[in-house]
């Protein structure tokens, strides 16, 4: 009885990732039909502002789960306070560190873009060397237990 309860609330959620999933594969199409031979070719827009509306919307989803659960137990809510000062604090401090040195293109860019551009860089690397330490550290945990 509990798990046709379960698949019943399920049942929106799994609604909407097929229809996310339809609407991404038909514009994926849509966008290797045409062709573009340019990053500028107007074909691209629509898929552009698609893409940004399912980053924006997975990072809805990313923050409201937690959140929403974090209200049921006091120590979630410490927790998700003290993840969100690390993450400002490690995007402030990429921020800070990023040289954004201008280098020459064929592009009009302002110096924000390259300050942004290294910032995400730093970061990027923050996240694989972290993502290398919870590898290995899983790795020695999980050897050390049996």
């Amino acid at each position: 009885m509990k798990e046709a309860n379960e698949k019943r609330e399920n049942r929106p959620w799994r609604i909407l990732e097929l229809i996310l999933f339809v609407v991404s594969l038909v514009f994926f199409g849509i966008v290797f039909a045409q062709n573009p031979q340019t990053v500028e070719a107007s074909s691209l827009n629509p898929f552009l502002y698609w893409i940004y509306a399912l980053v924006l919307l997975a990072i809805c989803v990313t923050l409201l789960f937690p959140l929403v659960a974090s209200f049921k137990d006091k120590k979630k809510l410490l927790r998700l306070i003290i993840l969100i000062v690390a993450v400002v604090v490690i995007v402030g401090g990429a921020w800070l560190l990023a040289p954004g040195k201008p280098i020459e293109t064929n592009a009009i860019t302002k110096p924000s873009d390259f300050k942004l551009a290294d910032a995400v860089l730093y970061v990027s690397y923050l996240a694989i060397i972290g993502a290398v330490v919870a590898l290995c550290w899983s790795a020695l945990r999980n050897a050390f237990k049996k």
